[in-house]
């Protein structure tokens, strides 16, 4: 890797516990946020009358990661999980999910110019919490893609 190299977003591979093949169009919203108590305003006072405030970590808050993933006729992958996540016969049949609530982890690599992987996160606890097709009409130019919403448990980059 070239010394102080900037990162491209547009060389990387996503990959799920069991699906390695997908083409994947576009991905966004990755986060994590730390929930504070105690930054906000004093909390108390100490002798002399002085204010007191320290930030205290009190939780942690996953964001949701869209993926934009174009289709294929041999590939299904997407739409099968989705369905096996959630309930048997649609939410209002009150079922439970053919998977039985199974999570997946997943990775995203990031590469840098030289091919080599350069940025690593990973997420546990995944599955997928909408789908959305592309739009289909006559004459339309564009490829068909799958929209996919994931929720996650934990994210950490680890390289």
């Amino acid at each position: 890797m070239a010394q102080d190299e900037i990162l491209a977003t547009s060389k990387f591979y996503l990959e799920f516990d069991g699906i390695t093949e997908l083409i994947a169009k576009k991905v966004s919203g990755l986060s994590i946020k730390l929930e504070a108590a105690g930054d906000m305003k004093s909390f108390g006072v100490r002798k002399g009358g002085t204010s007191f405030m320290q930030a205290t970590v009190s939780g942690v808050t996953s964001g949701t990661m869209t993926v934009d993933f174009v289709a294929t006729v041999e590939d299904q992958s997407m739409h099968d999980w989705y369905r096996a996540s959630h309930s048997i016969g649609g939410p209002l049949a009150g079922k439970g999910s053919e998977n039985k609530g199974e999570r997946k982890n997943a990775s995203i690599t990031l590469y840098n110019q030289a091919g080599d992987a350069a940025a690593r996160w990973t997420m546990s606890g995944v599955f997928p919490k909408s789908y959305k097709t592309s739009k289909m009409e006559p004459g339309g130019t564009e490829l068909f893609t799958e929209k996919v919403e994931f929720v996650y448990e934990t994210c950490h980059r680890i390289k």
